[in-house]
């Protein structure tokens, strides 16, 4: 085994852990994997080919360099913490967890065993948020006063009676599944303000329904019945700083897909564009563009556009864990402490929507 060459293990082989576990082979590093469905441990064989346990716990006994838990939310503490204390490395998918005190509990054991533990926010990555983060820490676009966000399925629920509808199992439904995206970017690109105040409401209006119509869907549709979560909801937060945001945030709406972030800055405004076509899985869509306005030579608008390469961001994320491993230097960027405030954040809006 080269010095580069790792061996990393994948808890939870649904379809992002499959993904992440065929990316790491690509990397040239040994992926080993852990799943309660037979099915789920016979496709990894067929596409990874390596070795497959049925519980987190035998796949802990191997000498691993780093764990990504890739389970349903409910199941993030238990094997992230066991996976530490067993002094690995760690990479958790979004969210931290399924509620706030899990989360806590996560970050709590991250401190004490000092392993790094990593999450999975990617579109941090993507060029065009690195583009609009150095704009705006260059001082281009002044003071943000105030950002609208908004990440909106057409038709996008995740399979209606799989564990996303399960407020047991994900810990909620749109906000904790796609709406945390917003607040992870809100994070990153105001430096992560203290929240003062949120106002929020959620609703449910159509992934119950039996004439739920769409044209496709991440994952399978099961059970309408089995759907006790939010598909949508709407919220205002007030920063101690004086900033505000608007949030909305739908799996289904009779409205255009879109994922966008408008700032309103006192030198110069910006609208992002990072809207996926096909719910999630799929190349995105990125577009910058920043608007101002100026006295030089005579009063005058001007609107700029950024040409950018596109990526893959998830690569991105998960070159970036691998890189700490092999250089033992924690990553700056999806750290548990940002994940824990942006679950802080969450849990804030469905407490405030009941």
């Amino acid at each position: 085994m080269t010095e580069d060459t790792l061996e990393i293990g994948v808890a939870g082989l649904g379809t992002y852990g499959l993904l992440r576990a065929e990316i790491l082979t690509e990397f040239g590093h040994t992926v080993y994997g852990s799943d309660a469905s037979p099915d789920a441990r016979k496709e990894f064989e067929r596409r990874v080919g390596t070795g497959v346990f049925e519980r987190p716990a035998e796949l802990f006994e191997r000498d691993l360099d780093g764990v990504l838990v890739t389970t349903p939310n409910k199941f993030h503490e238990p094997v992230a913490t066991a996976a530490m204390e067993r002094g690995f490395d760690v990479f958790v998918e979004k969210p931290l967890a399924h509620t706030l005190e899990s989360a806590e509990r996560i970050a709590e054991i991250a401190r004490e065993t000092d392993c790094l533990c990593m999450v999975g926010f990617q579109n941090r990555f993507l060029n065009v948020c690195k583009v609009l983060k150095w704009y705006i820490d260059e001082g281009y676009l002044g003071e943000i006063r105030h950002v609208q966000a908004a990440y909106i399925r057409r038709r996008g629920v995740p399979g209606r009676g799989s564990w996303y509808t399960s407020s047991e199992i994900a810990g909620g439904g749109a906000v904790i599944d796609i709406g945390i995206h917003l607040i992870d970017l809100l994070d990153h690109f105001l430096d992560a303000p203290v929240i003062d105040d949120v106002a929020a409401t959620t609703r449910q209006d159509f992934g119950h329904r039996e004439s739920y119509a769409y044209l496709d869907m991440w994952g399978e549709d099961a059970d309408a019945n089995m759907f006790d979560v939010e598909d949508s909801a709407s919220g205002f937060l007030t920063y101690e700083d004086g900033t505000t945001a608007t949030l909305e945030v739908a799996w289904a709406a009779n409205a255009e897909s879109v994922h966008r972030y408008q700032l309103y800055g006192t030198e110069g405004g910006a609208v992002l564009d990072i809207t996926d076509r096909l719910n999630g899985m799929a190349e995105v869509d990125q577009s910058l563009r920043f608007y101002g306005a100026n006295t030089g030579g005579m009063d005058h608008y001007l609107d700029a556009s950024v040409t950018v390469n596109s990526n893959d961001p998830y690569r991105e994320q998960l070159r970036a864990f691998t890189t700490a491993i092999t250089e033992d230097a924690p990553p700056s960027m999806n750290t548990t402490e940002q994940a824990l405030a942006v679950q802080h954040i969450v849990d804030c809006i469905y407490a405030e929507s009941e």
